[in-house]
């Protein structure tokens, strides 16, 4: 059961569950960076968090930050924004999407912030932004209200995870992102936490993670994990980053640990790509190799 609540004096927090002040960014960006290992900006979804991704949950697994620190090798500093739900209410939408623009003003003032560390350590590896769920609704919001910096090339990639977004419209906001960075999404028809994620939502849209046939954003990359059948177990098909979610998918993980590591991602229909369609909506080739190094399970902390 998570115990760790919603600090606004505190938006980030480190896989140690340590909390940090807008004012410590450098300081925690410093060993972070320095170290070897890749970097990713963690921002999570609905839940209540920051418990949910550091210490687990009650009606998820969570552990979000260690599957990512310990399943690809790299160190993470996770984003915290007001994200809980009413009550027991597990589909109340409306709750945490009243805080979406504050959080997409706080994003902001991070991103300022390791804009202002790059350009004092030049040097320093870019990290890889992940982005889970409805805090792609965060990342809408900074886009829009104009507080996401005007810089290109913060992050050696940004991926949109099962984005929970609205489908409709979403190419604008997207587009403006992608033109300043390299962006990918990933959709799954299959994704059944999506499925029932209605609550909040306008007539006619649907989460962009389950696919649409909106318009699409042309410089972003769309990664269809669909026709491979569920990934996971319960609502693991919803962290499709877990590699637990991943049903042995190879190229499914090949892709996660290309994007999240800041190595250049392969999408070549001779190798992993089944099919382009629309341009940009490229579907992975389904190749199960469960006991491939790649996939190997990373051991999660335990806490009371």
């Amino acid at each position: 059961m998570a115990k760790m609540k919603f600090d606004p004096e505190t938006p980030l927090y480190t896989s140690d569950a340590k909390a940090w002040r807008m004012d410590q960014l450098a300081a925690v960006l410093q060993p972070l960076t320095s170290g070897g290992k890749p970097l990713v900006l963690f921002v999570h979804g609905r839940g209540k968090e920051p418990g949910k991704s550091l210490l687990g949950g009650s009606f998820t697994q969570g552990l979000a930050v260690h599957k990512i620190e310990r399943g690809y090798g790299v160190n993470v500093l996770m984003f915290n924004w007001d994200s809980a739900f009413k009550g027991f209410n597990v589909f109340d939408r409306e709750v945490p999407l009243s805080h979406t623009a504050a959080g997409g003003a706080v994003l902001g003032q991070v991103l300022a912030g390791l804009q202002q560390f790059q350009s004092n350590y030049p040097g320093a590896m870019r990290p890889a932004l992940l982005v889970h769920s409805m805090g792609s609704i965060v990342v809408e919001r900074a886009l829009r209200d104009n507080h996401w910096p005007q810089a290109n090339g913060l992050f050696s990639a940004v991926l949109l995870s099962q984005p929970d977004a609205d489908d409709v419209g979403h190419a604008t906001w997207l587009d403006a992102l992608a033109q300043r960075e390299r962006s990918f999404v990933t959709w799954n028809r299959d994704d059944r936490v999506l499925a029932n994620s209605t609550d909040g939502r306008p007539a006619g849209a649907q989460p962009l993670g389950l696919g649409t046939a909106q318009p699409l954003a042309p410089h972003a990359r769309y990664i269809d994990l669909s026709r491979m059948g569920p990934l996971g177990q319960k609502d693991d098909d919803h962290e499709v980053f877990g590699k637990g979610a991943m049903n042995g998918e190879l190229n499914v993980c090949q892709f996660f640990t290309q994007a999240l590591t800041g190595q250049p991602v392969l999408l070549d229909p001779a190798v992993n790509v089944e099919a382009i369609e629309r341009e940009v909506v490229y579907r992975l080739r389904s190749r199960r190799e469960p006991g491939a190094p790649c996939l190997k399970l990373p051991q999660l902390p335990q806490f009371d």
